[in-house]
């Protein structure tokens, strides 16, 4: 709801970065509140000469107080906006939704619609209500999902650590429709996957890898792979799929190997080449035996998830792409990736090239990768950019 002169009145010269769109308001750059918001609310945002800015989703407990839904006075946020702005996202990704069954129907703050994400796992959709903003109007974005004919149910996936920022606490569940089934089949082009919403990673599959998988497939054929955090296992389908001699699947986690084991079998591939492990040991243990391999694909979790970490996380990403690079046959490829949005991509660049000058290594960079089309950014939200990877010829 809007509260009724609800305003967030800004400090003199902070309202730069909403006349550029930029979505988030920072409580330093807020003069007062007037109007007693509660949190979730619909709040106006106005500069200190009294001229409107925006419309935002109040958020007391954060040090982001205010995420703008619009910068259009006369918009209002009712069910109506919401209903508008998730169909329009879908929309943006109806060819997509042609080859596959698994797509990022809204990116949050990129698809105007800060704090909330929704997957779809072909007949379920599952979201994560990011914010207090989100929270508020959870029944209103149900009712908009459950009225999609492909849609049979809609889960919940906010458990996650960043709605304690938010004041929110962790929750998971249906809420509305059919149950999802312990896993739900999904097509990705001529691929299959199985996918577990309940309890995988972030919403249950890597979705914004969909396109790095095919740029993997198209350099595999004839190769040995090493898939190194592979989770279930969607990259050595890809490799598989092209003709690479032989894949080996290293993760920590035994659920996510068994079901890479899963998806081997659904696509007709063996599933003898899974290894649970810590990645850098077991990298270590192949390093040292001198085994090597024709490409290497790092795809590891998010290393930083705070400035406080970033300098152990740089680190730990030169540590793996060292050992990748020495790994590696001359004119193999290393396929590595961060995800951690606190790293930069000129950052990541330059601890690759760290890596392979300790190496002793000639690289090339052949590609620059990032997330998928349906995880669009938008250009006022940089912030939206996290995944980067690249494509490297080791020598």
């Amino acid at each position: 709801m809007v509260s009724a002169g609800a305003v967030l009145h800004l400090k003199p010269g902070r309202e730069k970065s909403i006349v550029q769109r930029h979505p988030w308001i920072f409580a330093g750059a807020v003069a007062s509140v007037s109007g007693e918001p509660a949190a979730g609310d619909t709040v106006s945002v106005r500069a200190s000469t009294g001229a409107f800015l925006a419309r935002a989703a109040y958020s007391p407990s954060s040090q982001i107080v205010g995420r703008i839904w619009t910068w259009d006075e006369a918009q209002l946020i009712d069910a109506s906006f919401f209903e508008t702005r998730i169909a329009r996202a879908i929309e943006a990704r109806a060819a997509l939704s042609e080859t596959t069954t698994a797509v990022r129907w809204v990116n949050a703050e990129s698809d105007g619609l800060p704090g909330l994400v929704i997957d779809r796992y072909a007949g379920f959709a599952n979201c994560q209500f990011l914010t207090v903003g989100a929270e508020r109007w959870k029944e209103e974005i149900c009712r908009v999902l459950a009225a999609r004919p492909e849609i049979t149910g809609v889960y919940e996936r906010s458990d996650v650590d960043v709605r304690a920022k938010e004041g929110l606490p962790s929750r998971a569940g249906v809420l509305c429709g059919e149950a999802p089934p312990e896993l739900v089949e999904v097509r990705e082009g001529a691929w299959r996957f199985a996918v577990d919403i309940v309890r995988g990673q972030k919403t249950g599959f890597y979705l914004d890898q969909r396109e790095n998988r095919r740029i993997v497939a198209t350099l595999a054929r004839g190769r040995e792979v090493l898939n190194a955090f592979a989770y279930t296992g969607a990259f050595a389908v890809a490799a598989l799929a092209a003709g690479a001699l032989d894949v080996l699947c290293v993760d920590s986690s035994r659920p996510a190997l068994e079901l890479a084991a899963r998806n081997l079998a659904l696509n007709g591939f063996a599933t003898d080449g899974l290894r649970e492990g810590d990645v850098f040991k077991v990298l270590r243990e192949y390093r040292d035996s001198g085994r090597l391999f024709d490409m290497v694909i790092l795809d590891p979790p998010k290393f930083a998830q705070s400035q406080a970490q970033l300098q152990r996380a740089t680190r730990a990403y030169k540590d793996i792409n060292w050992l990748a690079c020495r790994m590696l046959r001359p004119g193999g490829y290393l396929v590595t990736f961060s995800c951690s949005g606190l790293v930069s991509a000129d950052l990541f660049q330059k601890i690759v090239f760290g890596a392979a000058l300790d190496a002793q290594r000639d690289v090339q960079i052949v590609q620059w990768l990032a997330q998928a089309s349906d995880h669009p950014v938008r250009l006022t939200f940089p912030e939206g950019f996290y995944l980067k990877g690249l494509v490297c010829r080791v020598e």
